[in-house]
């Protein structure tokens, strides 16, 4: 009989242990088999082992666990896992009902042959089943469930791949031994379900798939054809329509009798399409002008995916982030503060930002570095492309051009660097790098009053900005990568907040001084850099965005290729 696993408390501390995957090489596990007896299903688990291809699967090839699965059924003397007596455990019933359930949790129930392991436990015949079955029965359950708890965990792209900053490795586990332990448990669903984020955002959006899974089903499609700029009190065929679309999203509570279907763009319809707009990332206006009826004629589909996609990145996020943190979330152009480990979802600060523009080389990256320093009317300094490609032409035109903007040509951009006299040989010298190019502190500075570090190799950081009216606008990628914040003076009181020294007036003050002062932290702030084109707040409320970079796209084709995922 199987053992029963230890209490579940106890599994939780093994899954955050930090653990390399494939920590067995297959062939010092393979030096340690046993003997084997011909045409038994030991003989039959190893030899679908060595070849690393399960014929009957979806996604047979399985590189990626090949190691992990030697490594789980030769610890176990290559027995079967989920085979009691000859009869399929209820460890392994539980497995394929929740592997049926994959697609509830935003992921491919298809991927994991939920319906082919489903029928083919339902069909097993221990009178008839020979010792090859028995093994290839046995060995698709363990290799299904360690793609599943496993993409339930990091998830199925590791972000390194896209070129993500993202590390999931701190939360890999030592899938073998989870394996074993769910395949003995007496709660195998707890063990499975306890894998997901508790981010309290996760669960809000993983809440939101049913119904657009049923409004992606059930729908037809609507194509709308209103003019460029459809205003309350016009009228339009594709009217009913559009209360019929809005009453299903939810932003629109009811239709009142005798309106359904008249054509009249009216208050009420112009109210949900305010909500509409809203959650779309648009000016909400009421007005259907370009942007909203794209919004409008966005498939559900997509929409559906998009959730999906969230849930994913989600996943690439550590289990937990201890004292206060910062999110940058690109395509909605907001930034959000936790205090004290909270979980992501109810924020205690929230901003507006200004991202890179969705042009090759001034995108935002995604990535997670901490922050250990600020600097109160910083300098900025230019980096040699800017320097070269747009201030070089406007100096050379125009030979007031330094003093204006309060440039300076430096050696280096040490705060004690010497400046240069703005001769002819010396700009030209910026050409090679030779020179450089910053700007001088003050109202003018690009970066503002307040700069925020985190190292990182991609120099981007927080800054404010004397370009206050961009915030106004509903989409806001203008910077060339690094990040303006709306209020600076509120940010700087979240990540000083343990320097009880640092008031909110001395924090002005500071900003307003003669020279730059920097501020050493004295606990370094976490900050991530994320992106996803779907969120849901604590209402529930889902908000979608535009894939302003293509990582959507990206993201998607690579999902859809399948099982192997690269590593």
């Amino acid at each position: 009989m199987n053992k029963v696993c230890p209490t579940l408390g106890i599994f939780f501390q093994f899954a955050v242990t930090v653990l390399a995957l494939g920590t067995v090489a297959a062939s010092a596990v393979q030096a340690e088999a046993p003997e084997l007896i011909p045409d038994t299903p030991a003989v039959h688990i190893q030899s679908l082992l060595k070849e690393g291809t399960h014929p009957k699967l979806r996604w047979g090839k399985f590189p990626d666990y090949k190691a992990q699965l030697e490594q789980l059924y030769y610890q176990n003397g290559l027995t079967p896992l989920w085979l009691n007596e000859g009869r399929p455990t209820p460890q392994a019933e539980t497995l394929v009902a929740s592997l049926a359930e994959a697609d509830s949790k935003g992921l491919n129930a298809a991927d994991y042959d939920a319906e082919l392991l489903g029928k083919w436990l339902s069909e097993f015949d221990t009178t008839s089943a020979n010792p090859r079955e028995v093994a290839s029965f046995d060995v698709a359950l363990s290799l299904v469930a360690m793609r599943y708890v496993s993409n339930l965990y990091v998830g199925r792209i590791n972000p390194n791949n896209i070129d993500y900053g993202l590390n999931v490795e701190p939360k890999r586990v030592d899938l073998p031994n989870l394996i074993q332990k769910i395949a003995q448990s007496q709660q195998p669903a707890a063990m499975i379900d306890a894998l997901e984020p508790k981010f309290p955002i996760y669960e809000r959006l993983k809440a939101a798939l049913p119904q657009y899974q049923r409004l992606a089903k059930e729908m037809t499609p609507v194509q709308f054809s209103f003019p460029a700029k459809f205003s309350p009190g016009d009228r339009h065929k594709d009217v009913p329509a559009l209360r019929h679309l809005l009453l299903a999203l939810g932003d629109l509570n009811e239709i009142k009798q005798g309106s359904a279907g008249s054509p009249v763009y009216g208050p009420e319809l112009a109210q949900a399409v305010k909500r509409f707009q809203q959650r779309h990332g648009l000016t909400a206006d009421g007005i259907i002008g370009k942007g909203t009826l794209n919004q409008l004629n966005f498939p559900l589909a997509d929409r559906l995916r998009q959730i999906q996609l969230g849930l994913e990145r989600l996943r690439w996020l550590p289990e937990q982030i201890h004292g206060n943190y910062l999110v940058v979330n690109i395509p909605s152009f907001q930034l959000f503060g936790f205090r004290n480990g909270s979980a992501f979802g109810r924020s205690d600060l929230q901003m507006n930002v200004i991202v890179g523009e969705s042009v090759d080389g001034r995108h935002t990256p995604v990535f997670h570095s901490d922050m250990t320093y600020i600097v109160f009317r910083p300098y900025w300094n230019l980096p040699y492309k800017i320097t070269v490609k747009e201030m070089l032409p406007q100096i050379l035109s125009n030979p007031g051009y330094l003093a204006k903007n309060s440039l300076e040509l430096v050696p280096n951009f040490s705060p004690n660097a010497p400046v240069y006299e703005p001769s002819f040989r010396n700009i030209e010298m910026l050409t090679t790098g030779a020179l450089k190019l910053r700007q001088k502190p003050g109202p003018k500075n690009a970066l503002g009053l307040v700069k925020f570090a985190f190292p990182n190799h991609n120099n981007i950081y927080l800054h404010s900005t004397p370009s206050k009216g961009l915030f106004k606008k509903a989409r806001r990628d203008f910077s060339h990568g690094c990040i303006r914040v709306e209020d600076p003076v509120a940010l700087a009181e979240f990540v000083l907040a343990d320097q009880g020294e640092w008031t909110r007036e001395r924090i002005e003050s500071a900003m307003t001084r003669d020279k730059p002062k920097t501020v050493t932290l004295k606990q370094a702030v976490p900050v991530y850099i994320f992106y996803s084109t779907v969120l849901a707040d604590e209402s529930g409320t889902v908000s979608f965005y535009d894939d302003i970079y293509g990582h959507d796209l990206i993201l998607s084709d690579l999902l859809a290729k399948g099982f192997p995922y690269p590593s």
